[in-house]
């Protein structure tokens, strides 16, 4: 080889180097520059994607779904009624969607009624069964199921199975890693809750639905529904509620002018999320292919769309799922198979009313739903309060002094939902002859310290009549 050629040779050797060397360079520079800047990418992707996702998934609310489900349920012409089986409230919460530390569970989580419904399609025909979740809420550490309108969505009834006293047998269901993740973390917040407070979520979620006269008076004032039911003919294992196959024939041509207000600048937005999503330019069939394929799970966009946006960011994707919910909370229905509901293999939790912290005080009283039924929140109370009283008077002095003890220690440990219910037995012990000093003392201070309304010393002395003679340690 000559001299000029090996020089050469040798020269080409050192730029393929050189250059080998800018590229690594380059690549390392590129690439820590876009592990520097996907916080902010994700910011504004997640930012487009949230907001036409939004618009998208109303106009399919308004204009789409509507005609879906006209065309669904034309065939839907038989009618039947059916009575719920089994019945829960589905708590969904991802711990992994819980930063590190942070005891907010509740906040971040949604919970949905759910029911299985058993019906006949035929006169001969055997009993199927058939589940539906509803509309799917915030949970919070003040949400009450009792506080629930009685509906697994608008029109759709509800009611938890009913105990020998006519009262909800209230139950929850979750997976087991949210069952296990609120049994070993402390609650977010104590205030107001009993003393000494709970020390898991477990049991202070067990606190928040133990309302016992809350639960009864909701009981015995709202009788067991039916739950009328359409059906295709050929189907009939298909069953849905009969409001929403009636209001499957109400679709309104306005609603499609106003969803195409929606749909056109919510597609553009989106598709800008989906561009800023990817830094370098993909080819234009790609980016169609990339913004048009998941708009074909808008029929389940509610949990399809924060599952895509938190792709780009876990806080828009909070905020997505918050307002669909809003979106659908009155259409959203899934029916399914008794074992596909949500959660109809989860961990369960029951609350019955005679047991739980008021196990020793309304748990002792054996209640029987009266006929007719009470028309009124007040009417209950009178009933209930009617049927404690009856009770408490065939206790003696002992089982007497114990009970209203124990109340008035409820009372003072801010476990106070059942102490109205106690207060004309209360009374009826004060005007109680047989009774004995230390019984008439124990209602007596229940009464002023714990009774819930005001009672005086001077008012009580009116309706006191002298008690038996005792030996009886006095309170």
């Amino acid at each position: 080889m000559s001299p000029k050629a090996l020089k050469r040779r040798e020269q080409a050797a050192v730029e393929t180097t050189a250059a080998s060397g800018h590229g690594l360079r380059d690549w390392l520079i590129g690439t820590l520059g876009m592990m520097a800047a996907a916080p902010l990418i994700g910011l504004f992707a997640g930012f487009f994607l949230l907001f036409g996702g939004i618009f998208l998934g109303v106009a399919w609310q308004m204009a789409m779904k509507p005609l879906v489900d006209m065309r669904q349920y034309a065939a839907f012409t038989a009618s039947t009624s059916g009575h719920i089986v089994e019945s829960w409230a589905a708590i969904d919460f991802d711990p992994a969607n819980l930063p590190a530390g942070k005891l907010y569970w509740d906040r971040a989580s949604k919970i949905s009624r759910c029911a299985v419904v058993e019906y006949t399609a035929g006169e001969w025909g055997a009993p199927l069964r058939r589940a539906f979740c509803g509309m799917r809420l915030q949970f919070s550490d003040n949400f009450r199921l009792s506080d629930w309108a009685e509906a697994v969505q608008e029109g759709i009834p509800f009611t938890f199975l009913r105990d020998a006293s006519g009262f909800e047998v209230q139950e929850v269901r979750m997976s087991r890693a949210t069952l296990d993740w609120i049994s070993h973390h402390s609650p977010r917040d104590t205030f107001g809750m009993s003393k000494p407070p709970p020390t898991t979520a477990l049991a202070a979620l067990r606190e928040q639905f133990d309302v016992p006269v809350d639960v009864a008076v909701l009981s015995w004032t709202h009788a067991v529904p039916d739950f009328p039911l359409r059906f295709d003919p050929q189907r009939p294992q298909e069953a849905m509620p009969a409001r929403v196959v009636d209001d499957s024939h109400d679709w309104n041509p306005t609603a499609a002018v106003l969803a195409l207000l929606l749909a056109v600048p919510g597609f553009w937005v989106w598709r800008m999320g989906v561009r800023a999503f990817f830094p370098t330019e993909p080819s234009a069939p790609v980016l169609w292919a990339l913004t048009l394929l998941p708009l074909l799970a808008l029929p389940w966009w509610g949990e399809m769309l924060p599952k895509i946006i938190a792709r780009a960011n876990r806080d828009w994707a909070t905020i997505a799922s918050g307002m669909l919910d809003d979106v659908t909370r009155s259409t959203r229905l899934i029916a399914s198979a008794p074992d596909e509901a949500e959660f109809a293999h989860g961990e369960r939790l029951v609350w019955r009313l005679d047991q739980g912290a008021y196990s020793d005080t309304f748990g002792r009283i054996h209640y029987t739903q009266p006929e007719p039924m009470p028309k009124s929140t007040e009417e209950a109370i009178a009933a209930l309060r009617t049927q404690t009283s009856a009770q408490v008077r065939t206790f003696d002095s002992a089982q007497r002094l114990a009970l209203f003890r124990r109340l008035r220690g409820q009372y003072e440990a801010n476990l106070r939902n059942v102490q109205r219910l106690f207060t004309t037995a209360a009374e009826d012990t004060l005007r109680d002859a047989g009774a004995d000093a230390a019984a008439h003392k124990a209602a007596r201070n229940f009464l002023i310290f714990a009774g819930g309304s005001p009672y005086y010393d001077d008012q009580l002395d009116k309706i006191e009549v002298p008690p038996r003679a005792t030996n009886a340690s006095s309170e």
